[in-house]
């Protein structure tokens, strides 16, 4: 390299960087006006003066050990270096420290540094940490965040994603986000799949399926990219909780409803019950005094007719106080019984002597199965209020099943657990839990709808015709259980049958 080359490249040098020759012992012999103009510092206080003039105090000693130990060992040290200018503002370097060899005796005789400013790069640097920072614990704050392909296959996954899906980075990372749609159904799962990729911003609710099958409701925001419209962000909350509760408020909601319709037609019932029972003893009273005047008539043709008719209005006048006698008992459903009041009586001995009498009116086409064990657990309820209850489920499962063709009916008594959070009385509606005695009877009659299991225990509602039920039975199946502290339970479908399963707390001897 002849001279003058070499000292064209200098002065190119000194312009755009920062120049620096040391001694063996790193005092400084030579500092360009880059280095003063960075550092603040005049030559004159440079010069003779140690590196460590502008130490910033960020390296470590081994940081300078490494880097003196390479270049006096003839190596050339490259790395970024963080200075302190004189006003004490930190500034940072890009430097390359290389020996300078003596050309005789070829031994190292000062140091050399070439360094360049890259404050602003290290700043913009700094800069983008902290926003990917940010970022990473704003994505991390949802319940899930995942970014996708245009096809919905996963291009990355946070933290949060995978813990609350169950699956690992890497399995996500093989996966397509429709491979957790909780819905069977092909064109739902396309659907679904069509409303994530279009990636509008707006926010809509899924069922997801977890890993280890579970279900959980999914609320999602899925937004395309601005840089890349090949891919889209989603971001995902949890709000199985959310929608437990809405179901639970609503339940309840309904519940109260309930109670008030009930509250409101029983004291409307009562107070016709008891006017109507009143007209009802004048009529019997009147009927029975007719049918004594009329064994003194002569004429016995109209003696016959007069004693007939007589009978027919003595008939149908108790139907109606039979009728009045179930309204009242409707009414009074809402109050308890008292331990003390109750008259209980081994439960398969009333359920036994209700079959004995209603067996002839059952029919022969209609079987009867007892799975009912002598050791079997008895319910805390009166017997004669028991005895009613079985008579009027019997009853409705012969009119289900019907006459021509026949079918089963099959009663049973046992102990359940229920663990679930899900399962709720039929009649009020209240969260069921923990150990019951089970009564059940179950037909394979003609079954009841979905709609209707909501209004079956609704006073005066019946599926039967004109003139063949009252619409109080139900009613008061469901007073006489919940007044015994129990619950209901129905399940039906339409022409494969019904079973009630009548629910009572477990009574420890």
């Amino acid at each position: 390299m002849n001279q003058e080359f070499s000292t064209d490249l200098i002065q190119a040098l000194n312009k755009v960087a920062i120049l620096t020759v040391t001694d063996l012992q790193g005092h400084i012999i030579f500092a360009n006006e880059q280095f003063c103009h960075l550092s603040g510092y005049s030559q004159e206080e440079l010069l003779g003066a140690k590196h460590s003039i502008v130490n910033s105090g960020t390296h470590t000693k081994e940081f300078f050990s490494v880097m003196w130990k390479t270049v006096a060992t003839g190596n050339v040290w490259f790395g970024e270096v963080c200075n302190r200018a004189k006003d004490g503002h930190l500034y940072w370097l890009q430097a390359t420290i290389f020996p300078i060899f003596d050309q005789e005796t070829h031994k190292i005789r000062n140091y050399a540094a070439i360094r360049f400013d890259i404050t602003e790069k290290k700043n913009y640097e700094k800069i983008l940490k902290r926003r990917a920072s940010d970022y990473l614990a704003a994505i991390e704050t949802t319940d899930g965040f995942c970014q996708i392909e245009n096809n919905g296959n996963f291009l990355e996954v946070s933290d949060s994603y995978c813990h609350i899906t169950g699956y690992s980075r890497q399995e996500l990372l093989s996966m397509n986000i429709s491979d957790m749609d909780a819905t069977d159904n092909i064109d739902e799962r396309t659907e679904n799949l069509n409303c994530i990729i279009r990636g509008d911003g707006r926010t809509f609710e899924m069922m997801r399926r977890r890993k280890d099958n579970s279900i959980w409701a999914a609320e999602i925001t899925a937004t395309r990219s601005t840089t890349d419209n090949n891919s889209i962000f989603v971001f995902l909350h949890d709000v199985t909780e959310r929608k437990e509760m809405e179901k639970r408020n609503e339940d309840l909601r309904h519940q109260l409803n309930h109670i008030q319709k009930l509250d409101s037609i029983g004291r409307l019932t009562a107070g016709l019950a008891h006017d109507f029972n009143n007209i009802l003893a004048s009529i019997l009273g009147y009927t029975e005094m007719s049918q004594i005047i009329s064994d003194d008539l002569l004429d016995d043709e109209i003696k016959t007719d007069l004693k007939q008719n007589l009978e027919q209005v003595e008939i149908a006048g108790k139907r109606a106080a039979e009728l009045v006698s179930k309204m009242l008992t409707y009414c009074r459903q809402s109050t308890e019984k008292k331990i003390h009041e109750i008259s209980p009586r081994p439960t398969p001995e009333v359920i036994e002597e209700v079959l004995k009498m209603l067996r002839v009116g059952l029919t022969e086409t209609i079987s009867i199965e007892l799975d009912v064990s002598d050791k079997a657990p008895n319910i805390l309820i009166d017997s004669i209020e028991l005895h009613q209850v079985l008579t009027n489920l019997l009853v409705n499962a012969r009119d289900a099943i019907g006459i021509v063709g026949g079918g089963t009916i099959k009663i049973r008594l046992t102990t359940i657990m229920i663990d679930s959070s899900n399962c709720l009385c039929d009649a009020c509606l209240t969260v069921l839990q923990g150990g019951f005695i089970q009564l059940s009877i179950s037909d394979n009659g003609s079954g009841i709808s979905k709609e209707m299991i909501s209004q079956v225990f609704d006073p005066f509602f019946t599926t039967k015709d004109v003139g063949e039920g009252t619409g109080l039975g139900l009613s008061v199946v469901s007073g006489i259980v919940h007044q015994s502290r129990g619950h209901i339970l129905i399940d039906s479908e339409l022409g494969v049958g019904t079973t009630f399963k009548l629910l009572f707390p477990i009574v420890v001897p």
